[in-house]
């Protein structure tokens, strides 16, 4: 992927974004983990924000149109001064009064006093807008201009800022402006994040979590669910590589994802959680039970939601191996299983209120 079209990429943003608050190791990090540097954790990550009911209200009576259910990239907090960064990333900047504005317009009051009202005991915000360098100016103009039309309404927006990406170089370079200066306390304007970028960059080492309505293209979609299943395979067989035998190996689809994602997983919205445990249980889970199911002696099977695989023998850990090094027989498809898809034959539905 050419650096100007990552930069846009919405998964890759996000991305970037959760490893920038990650904590990795001080001399080998994959991405310079800034905001974890800073104090910073995350508190959720794609989901709606949730207005008091007077602020609720207050939008319900307002003429200007305003999104009622604003859902941030994610929100961080810092726990020594009560703190939270709320942010929005947009493959490009727009102009207040294009379609956008009624999402900036429920961020910006999100950030106001109804943060430390729903977020308790976070105290205050600052939005944080994440656009390619080249279009900050005009993001902050936008940002300032919403401002202004809810203040005349009688709304209280909260504080912004603007945020970009921009390749120099070989280097990932995050920038901010004044405002984030003050409120973190940092006092450089800008840090290379990311080092080491090609001509055809792959997104694909940084992929914690996604969902399909982040993607821009089914094409898109479809390469980062490929992703997605590869990363799960490779733990899996990982993992079996060093089972000893008669050990019993059992996971489900949701640990699985756990442990690909380092818990990441746990501050995603629900529906997206379950978007991507379903690829997993269907696409990966379902494939390899379906393919055993028939076979002598099978070490395989899948119950509910839980793999169990127990080797007997060698022989019947090898041919197992050996299956899942042969991409024409795996055949792993990268499709989003329908959400009234019915599961694979052999398995039975999850337990009600599970996932």
């Amino acid at each position: 992927m050419k650096s100007d079209v990552l930069i846009r990429d919405p998964v890759f943003q996000l991305n970037l974004l959760l490893w920038m608050v990650k904590e990795q190791p001080s001399t080998s990090y994959r991405v310079r983990p800034f905001f974890y540097e800073n104090g910073f954790r995350l508190v959720y990550i794609e989901q709606p924000f949730a207005f008091p009911d007077g602020t609720a209200r207050a939008i319900e009576t307002s003429a200007l149109n305003i999104s009622k259910a604003p859902e941030p990239e994610m929100i961080l907090r810092r726990d020594d001064d009560k703190k939270g960064l709320y942010f929005e990333a947009k493959a490009t900047a727009f102009k207040a009064g294009d379609d956008y504005s009624k999402q900036a317009r429920g961020h910006l009051l999100a950030c106001g006093p109804a943060f430390a009202e729903t977020l308790k005991p976070l105290e205050k915000a600052l939005l944080c807008y994440v656009v390619p360098k080249n279009g900050c100016a005009q993001m902050a103009a936008c940002l300032a201009a919403l401002s202004t039309e809810l203040q005349s309404a009688d709304l209280t927006a909260g504080t912004h800022s603007v945020h970009g990406l921009e390749v120099v170089a070989q280097d990932l370079v995050y920038s901010w402006d004044n405002t984030f200066k003050q409120y973190v306390g940092v006092a450089e304007d800008s840090l290379a994040v990311l080092h080491d970028l090609q001509d055809d960059n792959d997104p694909s080492p940084l992929l914690l979590v996604f969902s399909d309505q982040d993607c821009p293209t089914p094409e898109r979609a479809g390469y980062y669910r490929k992703v997605l299943i590869n990363q799960v395979v490779a733990k899996l067989i990982s993992d079996l590589n060093l089972l000893p035998l008669e050990q019993p190996y059992s996971i489900t689809a949701r640990e699985l994802l756990q442990q690909t994602t380092d818990n990441i997983l746990d501050y995603l919205a629900l529906d997206r959680q379950r978007n991507m445990i379903r690829i997993v249980r269907q696409n990966i889970l379902g494939r390899i039970a379906s393919f055993w199911r028939d076979a002598p002696f099978t070490p395989v099977r899948l119950e509910a939601d839980r793999l169990q695989i127990n080797f007997k023998d060698n022989l019947a850990k090898g041919e197992l191996m050996d299956w899942f090094e042969d991409p024409k027989r795996t055949a792993f498809v990268d499709q989003l299983p329908p959400i009234d898809q019915p599961l694979l034959p052999g398995i039975e539905p999850p337990q009600k209120g599970k996932t």
